[in-house]
């Protein structure tokens, strides 16, 4: 039963990953499907911890190593960044001295070279020769659990083959599907109907010319100042003011 739960467990993996980069498969990519998910994905994973202390650690420092040194977007979302948490938890919580053995080194320095090649050679997120090497990497995993050499790796072969497997199916679903619709006919876009010309607005519609401004009329326009009288001579001022003075000067003349 273990060794399913692994193979679950790597299955649900690519599951969750290929959801989240892969364009083909964002159309299936549902809140409440991505949930369950994740949900399989902390049980199954708890499940193999349990009965094999040597998992959580080889995961844990296994992908601890590949994103520091290979791929530095491989914990690209939350959820991954929790995984390894959890990992590293149940690492602590299930870790047993007497049930270390050999194995555990070895798994770990075989996943690390593993994840560098696969890396290296097929960085693509899908193509045909990745498809063709994932597959022979799981047939390969499945004849090797039939030697008892490999029986100590029997879990972490399983969760890779569950792993490959999977990937397999879901890159071979979006290269038919890519391929497919390259294929398709783009129909030929209609030309554009010449818009009709616009009939030519009638009199009445047409903007009439503004009205040129009439002149003002004479009571309308502004009356032109009175021009200021010339000021008298002071002198036929003083003469007006004082008609007696006058008087007195010619009645002496006449004495």
């Amino acid at each position: 039963m273990n060794a399913y739960a692994a193979a679950v467990f790597g299955t649900l993996v690519k599951v969750y990953d290929d959801m989240e980069d892969n364009p083909v498969l964002l159309q299936y990519n549902t809140p409440q499907f991505m949930e369950l998910v994740k949900a399989l994905v902390i049980v199954s994973f708890t499940y193999v911890s349990i009965h094999n202390i040597n998992f959580p650690i080889i995961i844990f420092i296994v992908h601890y190593i590949n994103y520091l040194f290979i791929d530095n977007h491989s914990l690209a979302t939350d959820f991954y960044h929790a995984g390894m948490f959890i990992a590293f938890l149940l690492s602590i919580i299930t870790f047993d001295v007497s049930k270390l053995s050999m194995a555990l080194i070895n798994t770990i320095i075989y996943g690390i070279i593993g994840i560098y090649i696969d890396h290296a050679l097929f960085s693509e997120e899908h193509s045909w020769t990745k498809i063709i090497w994932r597959t022979l990497c799981s047939i390969g995993l499945v004849i090797s659990l039939q030697f008892s050499l490999f029986m100590p790796y029997y879990d972490m072969i399983l969760f890779s083959t569950g792993y490959f497997i999977t990937s397999v199916c879901m890159m071979t679903y979006a290269q038919c599907n890519e391929t497919k619709s390259s294929k398709e006919p783009t129909e030929p876009t209609e030309p554009n109907e010449p818009n009709e010309a616009e009939e030519p607005k009638e009199p009445n519609e047409a903007e009439e010319p503004k009205e040129a401004e009439e002149p003002k009329e004479p009571n309308e326009a502004e009356e032109p100042k009175e021009a200021k009288e010339p000021e008298e001579p002071k002198e036929q001022i003083s003469q007006e003011a004082n008609p007696i003075s006058e008087e007195k000067e010619v009645h002496l003349q006449v004495e």
